[in-house]
């Protein structure tokens, strides 16, 4: 694992919040609830400075991502919810999973990527680049 439980941070009811490798703390959070096809799974990972503010990108939004999953019964039966939620949170913090999810999917959730992406979002003058 590259990162520590740190419970000296502040956050939101229901968050824990880690220190990555990088120095980042995250604040996550995961639930799962009653859908038709089984349970949904949905973690968050939001980036935070020491106080549990919002780390922002360039446009001024909050760096947050999301996972949502959902599972059969018959395989949450199986498996156990904690063992899915701990997969949805470790994917969210960017941390290998177990399950089978593709590499595009896991990097779309992973809140590295999105802190890599922070400082460069935003509109891109055209006259200057053409």
């Amino acid at each position: 694992m590259t990162y520590i439980k740190r419970t000296d941070v502040p956050a939101l009811t229901g968050e824990l919040v880690v220190e990555l490798d990088t120095g980042a703390l995250v604040a996550t959070s995961c639930s799962c609830e009653r859908v038709a096809t089984g349970v949904a799974f949905r973690a968050k990972a939001r980036a935070i400075d020491a106080v549990g503010a919002p780390v922002l990108d360039a446009e001024g939004r909050p760096v947050v991502t999301q996972l949502s999953h959902v599972a059969p019964v018959s395989v949450v039966d199986a498996e156990t919810p904690e063992v899915i939620s701990r997969d949805c949170l470790l994917a969210v913090l960017g941390e290998p999973v177990t399950r089978p999810w593709a590499d595009v999917l896991l990097s779309s959730v992973s809140i590295r990527v999105s802190l890599a992406a922070a400082p460069i979002s935003g509109p891109v003058d055209a006259g200057a680049v053409l």
